[in-house]
């Protein structure tokens, strides 16, 4: 027991006795350094972090390094104090506004008794507020004025200005901007703000974008069907709609001026900011004589694309031929030409033939004039180019008609007059005996009048169907320029298929105008242009759906009118032929026909359709897109491009010929790379088959 005691003794007095060198070793004072993180510039205003580390000399970590306490002193002056978390790293907030210029940071640690003092310090630059103005689009010149400095954007459309100071100012954009090609009106501001004097925070705000609609000056002329200029002086009215609604008269009365300024663009809102939205013009209406020369809507323009319009008019020509009556002689030195609106032209004859250019389609009436007779006014109804023949009773045909007349009378006296006879016997032959019988005087007086009746019915015969000719102008044959209507050959992309024409066409076209019930949606949805000529009278037919509709055909669709749908824009449609004839032909079977896969597009400018599993690409589904019927809504929408063409459902494929080829329900487009940059670079092809 006593020896234990005594061991344990000894143990305490040796551990007593190293103690305080331990301690001593412990509190040996070791070197520390600090580690600045701070940002090299920050705009005035803005809040920014300084992060300090507290290391030793060469970076590493001490085991007492937490909850330390750090000093940032800016310029000198004691501004934050934080204490070190488990890594020696303390983080300071300065939401102070330091003025512009170059600052000191200086981070201070007093030490402990373990820990050496430290401080390091770092420079920071505090740099004006810039806020960045983008005008959309991009306009050079515009004017900006902020804290009473001028700024101008430069040749990108932006401009910068600097702020020394935080807080509020007052800014303004200039309200209209004038440049060689535009006329720039302000809009607004990407932020839903109207005025151009508004008030901004700075450094809050950094980007600001200036949205100004636009106006350009266009050019535009007029050419005939056939490329030929058109003076600008014979148009009386020229009607204009915008995309976004606005139907402008261009002032054209006593007006050779053909320029106009015209609303090219608009800012409009979008997730990403303002941008710029062309404004397409289209055509409403072209008058001339009173008569509107233009289809409606046929004709689209983008002033910012294209300045220089050109606006073709439905403007025929017409081939005039007078010739009398019974000899068929050219007669005459010119025709008056009576236009709808009452005015009217002389047309100069040559050997009795002349020709009026350039005239705008409508109900005229015609007369021949410098003949010496009788030239009654015949009614003529211009829709394409066409060759008239006008019949009159010229002074020759009137005295033909004397002459008979003359000589039925005299022959009917002779009959009638016995006691005339010695003048019979006097115009007799000397041969003739002077003691004729009176049988043989009967027999004469018979012939006679029989004679004389054969002249009068003659006669009256003659005069009628002259005065019947000459009331109305008759048609010539087909020019060159006035094709017959023949039934297309099939396309060469179905060599197996044999194709014969529904009806063979006569040798003098008859011309058809659409049905009552057809006429106002045809002449308002593009007429010609958009369906072609009428081919066929209205019938009624079953449908596709099995519904009985009244059908009419034209060259390039068949429009079914169902009287018992909703009253809406629906009432009359487009039957589906483009699929009828690839059923017909046989195509539908091919792999052209077969639906795709929505995950390998041909190209990058394509669009899929899943109701038919077909793409639409390229030129054909920008032609697409520029064509439709006329619902009502603005600009061409997607539903009345399906209006008009509906889905694809076909590939576009390269039949024998070397023409791209692509079916819809309602059309077949074609391509003609030699018209490549021209509107006939895509155009709807005839249909070869059709149901009965």
């Amino acid at each position: 027991m006593t020896r234990a005691s005594l061991l344990l003794a000894c143990t305490l007095a040796l551990f007593t006795a190293l103690w305080p060198v331990s301690l001593r070793a412990e509190e040996a004072v070791r070197p520390t350094a600090i580690l600045i993180d701070a940002p090299a510039s920050v705009p005035v205003g803005e809040q920014f972090r300084v992060i300090a580390r507290l290391t030793g000399p060469n970076g590493e970590l001490y085991g007492a390094v937490a909850n330390d306490v750090l000093q940032l002193l800016v310029d000198g002056v004691h501004t934050r104090r934080a204490r070190t978390n488990f890594a020696g790293a303390v983080q300071f907030l300065l939401t102070d506004t330091l003025p512009v210029g170059r600052h000191t940071l200086t981070v201070v640690y007093s030490g402990s008794r373990s820990l050496a003092p430290a401080a390091a310090s770092t420079t920071i630059t505090i740099a004006p507020a810039v806020l960045e103005i983008q005008t959309v689009p991009a306009l050079p010149g515009v004017l900006v004025e902020a804290s009473g400095e001028q700024y101008y954007t430069g040749a990108n459309g932006t401009v910068t200005i600097p702020f020394d100071e935080p807080g509020s100012y007052q800014i303004t954009v200039s309200r209209s901007v004038v440049t060689p090609s535009l006329h720039a009106a302000f809009a607004r501001w990407n932020d839903d703000s109207f005025a151009a004097t508004r008030t901004i925070l700075v450094p809050k705000h950094r980007i600001l974008q200036a949205g100004y609609d636009t106006e350009t000056t266009i050019h535009y002329r007029f050419v005939d069907l056939d490329g030929r200029p058109v003076d600008p002086g014979r148009i009386e009215r020229i009607v204009l709609k915008s995309s976004i609604g606005e139907v402008r008269e261009l002032p054209v009365a006593g007006n050779t001026d053909t320029s106009q300024l015209v609303q090219a663009s608009r800012a409009i809102p979008t997730h990403a900011g303002l941008a710029v939205s062309p404004v397409q013009w289209s055509i409403e209406a072209v008058t001339m004589h009173g008569m509107n020369v233009v289809n409606r809507r046929q004709q689209r323009f983008y002033p910012l694309e294209a300045q220089d319009w050109t606006i073709t008019l439905l403007l025929y020509s017409a081939e005039f031929t007078v010739r009398d009556t019974f000899l068929g002689r050219p007669v005459g030195r010119a025709v008056r030409l009576i236009y709808p609106d009452g005015t009217s032209e002389v047309v100069p004859l040559t050997a009795g033939r002349g020709i009026a250019k350039s005239l705008p389609r409508g109900d005229y009436r015609i007369e021949a004039i410098g003949i010496f007779g009788w030239s009654p006014r015949a009614p003529l109804a211009l829709s394409r180019n066409q060759s008239v023949d006008l019949t009159v009773i010229s002074g020759v045909d009137i005295l033909l008609v004397l002459v008979l007349v003359l000589s039925s009378v005299v022959a009917l006296v002779l009959a009638g007059r016995p006691q005339l006879g010695y003048l019979r016997h006097r115009l007799a032959p000397a041969r003739q005996s002077s003691d004729a019988t009176p049988a043989r005087e009967h027999r004469v007086r018979r012939i006679a009048l029989l004679v004389a009746l054969t002249l009068t019915l003659s006669g009256t015969i003659l005069l009628t169907q002259g005065l019947t000719r000459s009331e109305r102008p008759r048609p010539a044959a087909p020019t060159a320029s006035q094709p017959v209507l023949t039934t297309p050959p099939p396309p060469a992309s179905v060599p197996a298929a044999t194709v014969r024409p529904e009806t063979t066409p006569s040798p003098t076209p008859i011309m058809l105008d659409p049905a009552p019930e057809f006429a106002d949606f045809w002449e308002r949805n593009g007429g010609l242009a958009t369906f072609g000529a009428p081919i066929g009278p209205a019938r009624w037919a079953h449908a596709e759906d099995g519904t009985t509709v009244l059908v009419q055909d034209f060259a390039l669709a068949r429009l079914e009118y169902r009287p018992d749908a909703t009253p809406g824009p629906f009432v009359i449609q487009l039957a589906r032929l483009g699929a009828y004839e690839a059923h017909a032909l046989g195509l539908d079977t091919t792999p052209p026909f077969q639906p795709r896969s929505a995950d390998a597009p041909p190209a990058a400018d394509c669009t899929y359709f899943t109701q038919t599993g077909h793409w639409l690409c390229g030129k054909f589904r920008a032609f697409w897109r520029s064509v439709g019927l006329d619902l009502g809504d603005p600009d061409i929408s997607v539903r009345e491009s399906l209006a008009l063409l509906g889905y694809p459902i076909s590939e576009a494929f390269v039949d024998d010929s070397g023409r791209t080829v692509q079916y819809f329900e309602r059309a077949k487009l074609v391509s003609y790379p030699e018209f490549h940059g021209t509107p006939n670079e895509v155009i709807r092809d005839p249909f070869v088959r059709r149901p009965s």
